[in-house]
């Protein structure tokens, strides 16, 4: 029997209030057990709150819009992508499930699903897996907060977690500490921790991840992704999955938002040169955000410009991109408001330049303008023949660099999420060093480790937020069975 005096006892508590947990939440009280929530945020939805869509096999919205894609091919797209550093078993619990949790979002919470669809026409293997909700995840997770709190969920905002009690080896609860800053300790026969990761803390992620560049990172979640809730697992005895420091990262304008045409222009796969004025890379890489991300992430100083000229911007406004950022700028949009946001951006404190010259944008941008001009000729005679003899870029991405005014995007790392997280089983036990299962510990979501390898599997949109919705429900429902058996 604990000794710990607490001030309210229930049968699970939840710490964290993303899809993960308030997955979790509902079902575990849809399950009949008393639950409780803590975010430590003023808000609930931590960074699922950010994501458009989530990822299911053999669904009945691909079914019935005539989308063909297996389950074993989803088990297959993520492993390899992942060099099977990923968890077979925790992958095979995702892809079994997930569509079960299409149906539980739309038929038990109340999610409608307008289109399931890909992030990348272009890129191939992409999977046709994002399902896109009215509203987007936001609203579903508006749906899950109301079912939660209709059925007698506690929830508490502004209620950090701050160590998970333990006895025996077995959870006891968890100490939190309110609004008021007053601790407070709450009993549990099961903790859950569902806290999104550390994306916005620059010790953590210079120490997990693969690039230290922490202070270099802009963060586009969650501000209350700090780490929290894994700190607290491994302090209570559990392990970090080998692949912890992957992030799902990509190029963003430092100060500019995801729905940005001037960003978007600095994503597209036209011509890329890095801090010293060189091409350095296919920029067709530019199709999957995430790798784009990891690229710039361990470049010298963490950036590269992108350099455009009044042909492209002609292109990008009148035909079209080449590549959209998710649903917040479709793919081949017209970008419409470029040119009005470039003569702004020049004016104001964006790392965005222009010039009537390659040369004097060199200067601008503080490189060789040689090297510039030198780059930009040898490139367009790959143009001219219609090959990259240097990176072997598809030709159909191969436009000249000819007319001024040119442009330079500085384009940096931002980061929504990490991903890797605690060592878990298939029934999502948080296990210790030695492997066996911490009684009582649960974790879901990005704080789960086992579903990635080195970083977010774009090839399987909306893999992430699928992951943490499914693993949420499926955490409760083992609750639930321990519980009634008297395990817990």
């Amino acid at each position: 029997m604990s000794e710990t005096q607490f001030d309210a006892e229930y049968d699970v508590v939840v710490v964290g209030s993303g899809a993960s947990g308030l997955s979790c939440a509902l079902q575990a009280v849809k399950n009949g057990l008393t639950v409780a929530v803590l975010e430590k945020m003023p808000h609930l939805g931590g960074s699922s709150a950010f994501a458009e869509g989530h990822a299911a096999f053999e669904s009945d919205e691909q079914i019935k819009r005539g989308i063909d894609v297996t389950k074993t091919e989803g088990f297959d797209a993520i492993l390899e992508y992942s060099h099977w550093r990923a968890d077979p078993s925790i992958v095979s619990r995702f892809v079994e499930n997930a569509n079960e949790t299409i149906r539980k979002m739309r038929d038990e919470v109340g999610a409608v699903y307008k289109e399931v669809i890909v992030t990348a026409p272009d890129q191939p293997g992409e999977l046709v897996t994002w399902h896109i909700p009215e509203g987007e995840v936001a609203h579903v997770l508006e749906l899950l907060e109301a079912e939660c709190r209709r059925r007698g969920v506690d929830i508490f905002v502004e209620t950090p977690a701050k160590k998970i009690l333990t006895e025996d080896g077995r959870v006891t609860g968890i100490l939190a500490e309110d609004a008021d800053g007053q601790a407070v300790a709450l009993g549990a026969k099961a903790v859950v921790v569902g806290t999104g990761g550390f994306a916005c803390n620059p010790e953590m992620f210079n120490k997990y991840a693969a690039h230290p560049i922490g202070e270099k990172l802009i963060n586009v979640g969650n501000p209350g992704n700090t780490g929290d809730g894994l700190t607290m697992m491994m302090d209570a005895g559990a392990v970090p999955y080998p692949s912890i420091g992957t992030a799902l990262l990509f190029p963003i304008v430092r100060g500019k938002t995801v729905t940005s045409h001037s960003n978007n222009a600095g994503m597209q796969p036209y011509f890329w040169v890095n801090n010293t004025g060189h091409r350095f890379i296919n920029e067709i890489v530019g199709l999957n955000f995430g790798n784009a991300g990891d690229v710039v992430a361990g470049l010298p100083d963490s950036y590269y410009w992108t350099i455009l000229d009044k042909t492209q911007i002609d292109h990008l406004v009148n035909v079209g991109n080449e590549v959209g950022l998710g649903i917040y700028v479709r793919n081949h949009e017209q970008l419409v408001n470029l040119p009005t946001e470039l003569a702004t951006d020049m004016e104001g404190s964006f790392d965005i330049f222009g010039a009537e010259s390659l040369a004097e944008l060199a200067a601008k941008i503080g490189v060789d303008p040689q090297v510039l001009q030198s780059e930009v000729a040898e490139y367009n005679t790959y143009c001219e023949a219609g090959e990259d003899r240097k990176f072997h870029k598809d030709p159909k991405y191969l436009l000249p660099l000819v007319s001024g005014p040119y442009y330079a995007i500085k384009m940096e790392p931002g980061i929504m999420i990490t991903m890797g997280g605690i060592k878990i089983d298939d029934h999502m036990h948080c296990v210790d060093k030695e492997g066996n299962v911490i009684p009582g510990l649960f974790s879901v979501g990005c704080d789960a480790g086992g579903l990635f390898g080195e970083s977010y599997t774009l090839s399987v949109p909306g893999t992430a937020n699928g992951f943490a919705l499914t693993s949420g429900w499926l955490a409760a429902d083992e609750i639930s069975d321990q519980v009634k058996a008297g395990a817990l």
